[in-house]
């Protein structure tokens, strides 16, 4: 798909007005916010103002019922005279729907207007506010009464009329509409779509504006409930109300001290569209003002790119499309000029003019390649040749190289082996010594008892003497010689595993016992102990050879670096099992691995005591039996001075049976 350079050019001018238009309508956005919040901060404020109206209607009922009292005509209960003066009052505020005097029995004294509330005269004294003025002897707010047949919904209030003798002798009451807070809500000024609304605290609304009769008397939105009830007295949300508008509501909840309701909830909701109506139109203002200047701007790029880029750059692709063809004379013409096309332009004629030349040099230069690949494929045959060779003494060298590395290493592990010998010989040398010391000095001592014997002179010290002589030296032949059978026993069991790679079950605790057993000519030439903690009936079915190459290899690791000639020293081994694996942790406490030596102690011939006889294979062995033989793995941890750990980890279904 082609696109034109005016095309370009708009594209790009718009490009450089859509950062304006984002930042106009994120300012848009951030506008209706602080409208948004204006408009809550405005919306609880007139239900503060309505909340406040509301606690002053109470108190005014208090204080007008207070001044009833008394008067005397309310005290003598007087009819006519509390009829006249009960209309009088109820003229001058009418929020009162009704003023009415009743004895102490509930009978109706006087009422105004007289006809208000007449079916229900004979009610009055079943009212619990009526029955709670006269309990109290104090001022009464009673509930919120739906008047079916008005379709309005009251508040009554109570004030008991104390007689000469200090007992109540009647109660007159006060019905405030609550129709009032309509005429309120409709001089607030409030934005077309508004509502004012109140619910008790059952859930029950109250009254509604606009729409009174439709709203009243009816449960409320169990949402707005919800969002009334939190710990807050008043607050702010947007909810949609029950006729589908959304809107920001604020509230708040009345408590007034005595009534039988705990609270009564004022609400005010202002649709969000009236309260962000300013916003947008600002916002709407400025994104047409921007469109208008894009366009603007766009078509005074259309008319300088034809003048200035588009008719240059004809010029510059003809000269392109000929030279393409093969036309090395094509030249754009374009000679004069400062600007960048005009360079571009001249820079395109020197390129022609050089290629022309270049091409002339081409042409003299092809013959000769002709004549060099006459001869190529002779060289590469004789090259493909010598690589070959080389490659193949490579192999072979690499061969050699394996096979000397494996004999190595069978060599160490002889000669191991070798030591192990000649240090189990050594060991044994010791209780087959003192054995046969003992069973000298028994055959001594039957010489001489037999001489005394024969010549009659054999006492009975004597021969206690010589029975206590030949118990002691049995129990000490018999000591050795045990201790010798278990020397060759243990050294026979390691031998022959480390000679071949049978597989079979063993305890791998006893086992580990034996090997280090097989250790004792070099460890007593030492002051390293060494801590064995295995699970004494861990049974594994694997390679017996393996651990004792590994084991032998990693004690004589520690004796030849872990510590000093001399140097007191602990190794500890630690074995478990965990679920499906087996872990072989062993540790030691002397001088620890350098870090730059810590990467490469695996690797073969790789030592630092080589000047003392190290070969630097005894870990490399201990790497590929654990990974290779055991499919397992090995990590080293080390500090300087801290000591060195080995960690093994090895699968059940490879070492445990």
């Amino acid at each position: 798909m082609t696109v034109s350079i005016r095309t370009r050019l708009i594209a790009l001018m718009l490009a450089a007005a859509l950062p304006a238009a984002v930042i106009m309508v994120l300012t848009g956005h951030e506008l209706e916010e602080r409208v948004v919040s204006a408009a809550e901060q405005n919306a609880l404020q007139q239900v503060q103002s309505m909340a406040a109206h509301h606690e002053r209607i109470v108190e005014n009922a208090r204080l007008l019922l207070a001044t009833l009292v008394r008067t005397a005509e309310v005290r003598n209960l007087d009819p006519p005279a509390c009829q006249e003066l009960l209309e009088s009052v109820q003229q001058r505020n009418p929020v009162y729907v009704s003023l009415s005097l009743a004895d102490a029995s509930g009978a109706v004294l006087a009422r105004a207007p007289d006809q208000t509330f007449a079916h229900q005269a004979g009610k009055l004294s079943e009212a619990p506010f009526f029955k709670n003025a006269l309990a109290s002897g104090g001022f009464v707010t009673g509930e919120y009464r739906y008047l079916s047949d008005a379709k309005r919904v009251v508040i009554n209030f109570a004030e008991p009329i104390a007689g000469p003798e200090g007992r109540t002798t009647g109660v007159l009451v006060a019905a405030f509409d609550l129709n009032h807070f309509g005429s309120l809500f409709a001089k607030a000024g409030l934005p077309a779509g508004s509502v004012f609304t109140l619910t008790d605290a059952k859930g029950m609304r109250l009254t509604r504006f606009p729409e009174t009769e439709k709203y009243t008397w009816v449960t409320d939105l169990p949402r707005m409930i919800e969002r009334m009830s939190g710990p807050r007295d008043e607050g702010t949300f947007r909810e949609v109300g029950v006729d589908g508008v959304l809107r920001l509501y604020a509230f708040k909840r009345l408590h007034f001290d005595g009534a039988p309701f705990p609270h009564l909830m004022i609400r005010l909701g202002i649709p969000v569209g009236e309260a962000l109506a300013s916003a947008r139109s600002v916002v709407r203002r400025n994104l047409a003002l921007l469109l208008a200047a894009a366009v603007l701007a766009m078509g005074s790029a259309w008319v300088l790119g034809e003048l200035a880029v588009v008719r240059k750059l004809k010029g510059l692709v003809g000269a392109a499309s000929r030279l393409g063809a093969g036309e090395l004379g094509a030249r754009t013409g374009l000679t004069g000029g400062s600007d960048e096309i005009s360079r571009l332009g001249q820079a395109f004629d020197a390129m022609a003019q050089a290629l022309e030349e270049r091409e002339q040099e081409r042409s003299a230069f092809e013959n000769e390649v002709c004549n060099l690949n006459e001869f190529l494929e002779e060289r590469v045959e004789s090259r493909t040749k010598e690589l070959a060779a080389a490659n193949k003494e490579l192999t072979e060298a690499m061969e050699r190289l394996s096979l000397a590395q494996k004999q190595l290493i069978q060599s160490e592990k002889m000669a191991s082996l070798g030591e192990l010998v000649a240090g189990v010989a050594h060991e044994i040398n010791t209780p087959v010594g003192i054995g046969v010391t003992a069973a000298s000095h028994l055959e001594d001592r039957t010489r001489d008892m037999l001489e005394s014997l024969r010549a009659g002179e054999l006492k009975r010290t004597s021969l206690e003497q010589f029975l206590g002589t030949c118990d002691d030296s049995t129990r000490m032949i018999l000591t050795n010689l045990r201790r010798a059978s278990d020397l060759i026993r243990s050294f026979k069991q390691v031998a022959v595993d480390r000679s071949t790679e049978e597989r079979r079950r063993f305890r791998l605790r006893d086992y580990l016992e034996q090997v280090l057993l097989s250790l004792r000519p070099y460890l007593k030439k030492t002051a390293i102990t060494v801590d064995l903690d295995c699970d004494p009936e861990l049974e594994i079915d694997s390679y017996p050879g393996v651990f004792s190459q590994i084991l032998t290899n990693l004690v004589l690791n520690v004796m030849q670096h872990a510590f000093d000639p001399g140097q007191t020293g602990r190794i500890t081994i630690s074995v478990a099992q965990e679920q499906d694996r087996l872990r072989f942790a062993f540790s030691d406490n002397g001088k620890g691995i350098a870090p730059e030596h810590l990467g490469k102690i695996f690797e073969p011939f790789y030592t630092t005591y080589r000047q003392h006889g190290g070969s630097g294979l005894g870990l490399s062995i201990v790497y590929n039996l654990v990974a290779r033989t055991l499919g397992g793995s090995i990590h080293v941890a080390s500090e300087l001075g801290q000591g060195t750990t080995f960690n093994i980890i090895l699968p059940l279904d490879k070492a445990v049976g």
